[in-house]
């Protein structure tokens, strides 16, 4: 289904997690930064920035939020509008109250926002792409590319839940899909079933009888790096199953202990940078604009001698020891140092 010339979006059959149902990927159209934000621009409908109210006027399938400032369309600061949210997988977005987003609409309704518009959280109003949209400044471009390699001990939290369940001698357990989670709960059975909130979250009941929360939490808002994350173990009085919308139920932790460290790869994580190169054409995303997502090849050409080299384009891998594959990058004005040649 394509509704915009910049990207598409695909409903995918398969199960990313056995408790999540169906999920929902959007497959964007790479092209340069100026290429990107204008093309948005251009398709969306309405765009503006928008506050998630805490709780009034939530329902189980719509957030209220609160128009703080508007770039098109009739939508003006100080409008009321009710999006759809949640985790549903039909590909709406995920509105915790309190945040900040930046929406783009498709050109029916400024409500018609969902995951593969170009919504996204922001931070601070001097975000680079609110300063676009305000005054027409493009944010900084890179003419550079450096990478990073990284290792450490990994952390999984399927892993850390298995083990809870399972004899020491014995392999770790595995996570249950939500049907089979719910019905050993009910019938007092260890177990243990993945869910998603804010990160990705498993619940269950150890082999000893007591109920558990585990978080897995990966790093930086925005960038995904390798081998920065860690699981936080928290034991429960007891598990209840709520109903999260009027599909879908999930389970919640009930009078939660202290967070306790179940792994960190921050601790064994050894980071080394390339030399500065050619940053290659279309190798990117740019649903952020200081921090695109970039498929990158092993091979590296190296920067031209002379030229200007900034801003640079840091980019991290997805996983341990890849030199090449899916990176998160971050747009900076100083390159990272690199080890002496030998």
């Amino acid at each position: 289904m394509v509704r915009n010339a910049w990207w598409i979006a695909v409903l995918v059959g398969w199960l990313a997690v056995p408790a999540t149902g169906w999920a929902c990927s959007c497959t964007f159209i790479t092209q340069g930064l100026p290429g990107s934000l204008e093309g948005a621009r251009d398709q969306a409908g309405f765009i503006y920035l928008g506050r998630v109210r805490d709780s009034e006027g939530r329902s189980e399938r719509f957030a209220t939020v609160d128009v703080l400032e508007a770039f098109k369309g009739s939508v003006k600061a100080g409008d009321v509008l009710q999006l759809p949210y949640g985790w549903s997988g039909d590909c709406v977005l995920n509105l915790p109250g309190g945040q900040t987003w930046l929406l783009y609409a498709d050109k029916s309704s400024p409500e018609a926002v969902w995951m593969c518009t170009r919504s996204r959280r922001v931070l601070s109003s001097d975000d680079s792409e609110l300063t676009w949209l305000r005054t027409g400044v493009l944010p900084p471009v890179p003419v550079s590319l450096q990478r990073e390699t990284v290792s450490c001990e990994a952390c999984n939290i399927e892993a850390v839940g298995g083990r809870l369940l399972a004899p020491p001698q014995m392999p770790p357990a595995t996570p249950a899909a939500h049907a089979e989670a719910e019905a050993l709960w009910k019938k007092g059975q260890p177990f243990f079933t993945a869910e998603y909130a804010e990160h990705l979250m498993m619940f269950g009941v150890s082999r000893e009888g007591r109920a558990f929360e585990l978080t897995e939490v990966s790093g930086s808002f925005g960038v995904q790096k390798a081998c920065e994350r860690r699981v936080e173990l928290r034991w429960c009085k007891r598990l209840e199953l709520r109903q999260r919308t009027p599909r879908f139920s999930a389970f919640h932790c009930v009078d939660p202990g202290e967070p306790q460290e179940a792994c960190d790869e921050r601790r064994s994580r050894k980071s080394e940078w390339f030399p500065m190169e050619r940053l290659p054409a279309r190798a990117c995303i740019w649903f952020n604009p200081s921090a695109p997502s970039c498929e990158l090849a092993e091979g590296r050409f190296p920067f031209p001698s002379g030229a200007p080299p900034l801003p640079v384009l840091a980019c991290h891998p997805w996983t341990p020891g890849a030199r090449s594959g899916s990176y998160s990058c971050e747009v900076k004005t100083a390159p990272e140092p690199v080890p002496p040649e030998p």
